[in-house]
């Protein structure tokens, strides 16, 4: 058994030029998009909120607008924390946020005080409700790209226990943290799926850089302040219609679809699960498909397809990725963090024989119970290290130490990621580097790091804010909107 480290891959900006840092790539090229006619060189945003919450916003966005330096490193770590180049259109960046008095909708303190006096299901609710009319009347104009949310101090929901790291408001915490209950975010991303602006939600300590006490009196931790200006504006960037950056191809590459599949049960209690694919190219540009009902295996106890429904999902998925791109593509890659039944495998590549697709790898990427490597000295193993446990599994480390950074960033011991192709044909490498480029795709974290590939990480988001949704509405198919 032999271990072998990839590579870190590069992403792709302006011109076509390359790195492995999304905030290096950035300051020197620009977005991927920047030489584009689509590019969003003037985005028009709207606001939300208490009326200092809305001064105080704009006020940091202005700040913004100009360089902001990195927080101070140990010698030789000056990679880690990168200083932000100014979001305006003379920086690199090349775009700038348009502020208009017109688009700006005050939330009275009468109704926030009234928040506070309720218990906290109640407060939830009727915040979604009064945000939600206000972000409507903002949206439908049509004359704004964003609409900025600032969240109410006055909520002590699920979401304001959580000691995040990020000071958007835009939540990037574990899977598991989000399967019970509702907050403030989902529920109000559910609220504004089918309005023409998506939502960005910010917390106080995001524009004031005070760390602020969670409902469980415990401080929440505070990222600098080039680190939350990088977060926020590539975030802004990528809603508005950008592309910040791209993975890197190679003219010989085959056009690739990426699928993530995944399961959530509605919030109303019911023990169906629905199933839902999201579907990326390899430019990020994303689009959510809602499936069948999917049955729990007697077996595994997890949700899985029947046959005819893996088939119908796929082909919907691929009608989305032909609608978005004018092309199918010539790979399909599907994730899921549970094992293919039969039925899946079959219907999967039914519907890719059907649109004439010969590569097809599906993969089962498990979060939890990998064995762990250790290597010498205090720092855990290099990310992209790999070991292939048997012909038919990966060990990949998504997160760990990083050359680049001279250190491992993290804070906890890093967890593999455990990858079980479900057809002997696939290439572990391969499918190993694809998810190590993936894990990069992530617009509300700019750092080059994250664990989960993006297809992981998007089925997160969206089960978590369509599960609060009626099967039969229609839903928003870009991902922007439930990032």
């Amino acid at each position: 058994m032999k271990a072998h480290v990839l590579h870190e891959p590069e992403l792709e900006f302006r011109a076509g030029n390359r790195h492995i840092d999304p905030r290096h790539g950035i300051s020197v090229f620009g977005p991927a998009d920047a030489d584009s006619p689509s590019a969003p060189h003037q985005i028009s945003v709207a606001l939300v909120g208490s009326a200092q919450a809305m001064d105080g916003i704009r006020n940091w966005l202005q700040r913004c607008q100009g360089p902001i330096e990195a927080k101070e490193t140990k010698p030789g770590q000056e990679n880690l924390h990168q200083p932000f180049p100014g979001f305006s259109l003379d920086s690199e960046f090349g775009a700038e946020l348009v502020f208009d008095d017109a688009l700006i909708r005050e939330i009275p303190e009468r109704q926030l005080r009234r928040l506070s006096r309720a218990d906290a299901v109640s407060a939830t609710t009727d915040a979604v409700e009064i945000y939600a009319d206000a972000a409507r009347s903002l949206a439908e104009t049509g004359r704004c790209r964003v609409v900025i949310c600032a969240r109410p101090e006055e909520l002590n929901d699920r979401e304001n226990l959580r000691l995040s790291a990020d000071g958007t408001g835009e939540n990037e915490e574990e899977p598991e943290e989000r399967e019970a209950g509702g907050d403030f975010h989902d529920l109000l991303k559910a609220a504004t799926l089918t309005l023409p602006a998506p939502l960005q939600l910010m917390r106080r300590e995001t524009w004031t850089g005070i760390p602020t006490r969670t409902g469980g009196q415990g401080v929440r931790l505070l990222q600098d302040e080039a680190t939350r200006a990088w977060n926020l504006h590539t975030a802004l960037y990528y809603k508005a219609g950008g592309t910040p950056w791209r993975m890197k191809r190679h003219s010989s590459d085959l056009a690739t679809c990426y699928i993530g599949v995944s399961f959530y049960r509605a919030a109303s209690g019911e023990e169906l699960h629905t199933a839902v694919a999201q579907v990326f190219n390899e430019r990020g540009d994303g689009v959510v498909v809602r499936g069948g009902t999917a049955q729990i295996s007697k077996s595994d106890r997890q949700p899985h397809l029947v046959l005819s429904d893996a088939r119908r999902l796929l082909l919907d998925a691929l009608a989305e990725y032909r609608s978005t791109h004018g092309h199918q593509p010539a790979r399909i890659v599907v994730h899921k963090t549970s094992s293919f039944t039969p039925g899946e495998i079959d219907g999967f590549h039914e519907a890719a024989d059907e649109r004439d697709i010969d590569h097809v790898d599906m993969l089962w990427i498990q979060r939890r119970g990998a064995p762990h490597l250790y290597r010498t000295g205090q720092l855990p193993p290099l990310r992209g290290t790999t070991v292939q446990l048997d012909a038919r599994s990966l060990l990949l480390y998504t997160r760990g130490s990083v050359p680049y950074f001279r250190t491992y960033p993290g804070m906890y011991v890093p967890q593999p990621l455990l990858i079980r192709p479900a057809s002997r044909g696939t290439d572990l490498l391969l499918a190993g580097t694809d998810i190590l480029a993936l894990s990069k795709m992530n617009w509300n974290n700019a750092q080059l790091d994250e664990r989960d590939p993006l297809t992981l990480r998007t089925a997160y988001r969206v089960g978590s804010i369509l599960k609060h949704v009626p099967f039969d509405a229609r839903i928003a198919t870009r991902y922007a909107y439930y990032m």
